[in-house]
């Protein structure tokens, strides 16, 4: 896995070069270490950009990851992670045949008032979605779960061994054969 600390990133650090390097045989294992901060949502949507780019995810995918790394990004430090502790961000994409499939997980330090564990956001998700995912009509207040919940294969939450909370997706698509194999 390559890692990459982005809040020590030179000024002439260059986003497409660095992720084309890191792409090997249509793969990529990579993980963003970050400080908890929405200063930092900009850096990591470009990322995922690129490399939706880079890995040919068909151009009406690539804002649907953008969406789903923000709402992640932004939950882990909105609600679970203290200002000025680091957050991680892991994408790995493992590609056989036409298809890829795509993980992300985001990891948060658990470091506040009112964190939760990945039992209780199991708990969370099943209520939220029976009591009202299929009336809700607003854009805000859509929770992590209605956001992801249709547009992944598989959400789910898991603690590490220092009781932090790593919220992951799991999204298998067909790739344009033309172009990648």
């Amino acid at each position: 896995m390559n890692i990459i600390h982005i809040n020590n990133l030179p000024s002439s650090f260059n986003i497409n070069e660095f992720i084309s390097e890191k792409i090997i045989d249509w793969n990529i294992d990579i993980e963003f270490i970050y400080v908890s901060n929405f200063k930092n949502t900009k850096l990591l949507r470009d990322f995922i950009e690129v490399i939706c780019l880079e890995l040919w995810i068909p151009g009406k995918e690539i804002p649907i990851f953008i969406l789903i790394v923000d709402e992640l990004n932004n939950n882990a430090i909105e609600y679970w992670t203290e200002e000025g502790w680091y957050n991680r961000l892991r994408v790995k994409c493992i590609k056989i045949n036409e298809y890829l499939t795509i993980n992300i997980e985001v990891e948060d330090t658990g470091k506040w008032k009112k964190h939760k564990n990945a039992l209780e956001m199991e708990t969370m998700r099943a209520h939220q979605l029976k009591l009202w995912y299929n009336w809700h009509k607003s854009i805000r207040w859509r929770w992590l779960f209605m956001i992801i919940f249709n547009t992944v294969d598989r959400l789910y939450f898991k603690n590490t061994k220092t009781w932090w909370l790593i919220v992951w997706i799991k999204k298998k698509l067909k790739l344009d054969t033309q172009k990648c194999i």
